[in-house]
C-alpha cells in the first residue's frame, strides 16, 4: 500500500456518483435492528500468523473523538485509545496505527451498554457506515441481523453518500498515516501490543503525533 496507489484510488472515488452504490445497497434491505453485533466481540480477525483482531477492535478518525467529545463531555483517552493490535517498533519506540474506541473488561465497546448505543447521535462513521463496505469492485455486507428488510430508495442513497465520504476520509487518513510513519512503516515489524503493556505509545493518525503513555491495555 503505497501513496500513489491511495490517491489514485481516491481520485476514483471521488469522481465515482454514490449513486452507483444504492442498487447493491439496496438490495441489502439493511434496517439497524440495535442488536448490538458490531458492538460485541464475537469472533477474531486474523492479520498476520502471530496477530489476532478483536472484530470490535473499531479504527476511528481524530474527527469521529472530538465528535463523541463533544456530545458526552468525556476526554480524549476515555473515548479512544491507541490502536494496540497495529503497531511497529523501530528499535527504540512504539509507533501506533490510529485509534480505537475503549472497551471494557468484557470486551465490548464501552459505550454499548443495556443493549444499546449510548453515543448513537454521535456515533463513528464506520459505525454509521456498518455493515457496509468498499471493496475492490462494489460494495460488500459484512455479518450483521439487520438485512433482508424493506429499504428505501431514499435511504439506500443516503447510506451510498456516508460510505462514500468514510471511504474517501479512510484513504486520506492512510495517506496522513504513511506520511507520519516514514521509513518505519514495515508490514514485516507490525505487531500487537501483549496485554501488560506498560510504557510510552507514539500514536499516527493522520493528522498529528501522539505520545500516550499506557499503564495497561
Amino acid at each position: 500500500m503505497d501513496i500513489a496507489s491511495l490517491r489514485s484510488r481516491t481520485g476514483r472515488l471521488i469522481h465515482t456518483h454514490s449513486s452507483a452504490y444504492v442498487p447493491h445497497i439496496r438490495g441489502s434491505g439493511f434496517s439497524c435492528a440495535r442488536c448490538g453485533w458490531c458492538c460485541r466481540n464475537n469472533f477474531d480477525i486474523k492479520i498476520t500468523q502471530d496477530i489476532s483482531r478483536p472484530s470490535n477492535a473499531i479504527s476511528i478518525f481524530p474527527d469521529d473523538i472530538r465528535r463523541i467529545i463533544k456530545g458526552t463531555g468525556l476526554q480524549w483517552d476515555e473515548v479512544a485509545q491507541p490502536d494496540i493490535y497495529s503497531c511497529l517498533s523501530d528499535g527504540d519506540n512504539i509507533w501506533a496505527i490510529g485509534w480505537i474506541l475503549q472497551r471494557n473488561d468484557a470486551g465490548d465497546c464501552i459505550f454499548y451498554r443495556n443493549n444499546e448505543c449510548t453515543i448513537y447521535e454521535w456515533r463513528p462513521m464506520i459505525c454509521r457506515c456498518y455493515p457496509f463496505f468498499m471493496g475492490e469492485r462494489d460494495v460488500e455486507v459484512m455479518h450483521c441481523e439487520g438485512p433482508g428488510n424493506e429499504m428505501t430508495q431514499e435511504r439506500a442513497g443516503e447510506m451510498a453518500r456516508i460510505l462514500k465520504r468514510y471511504e474517501i476520509k479512510k484513504l486520506r487518513s492512510y495517506i496522513g498515516i504513511i506520511g507520519q510513519l516514514g521509513d518505519r512503516l514495515s508490514f514485516a515489524s507490525l505487531r500487537a501490543l501483549p496485554c501488560n503493556y506498560s510504557g510510552d505509545v507514539f500514536v499516527c493518525d493522520g493528522e498529528r503525533i501522539s505520545n500516550v503513555r499506557l499503564a495497561r491495555c
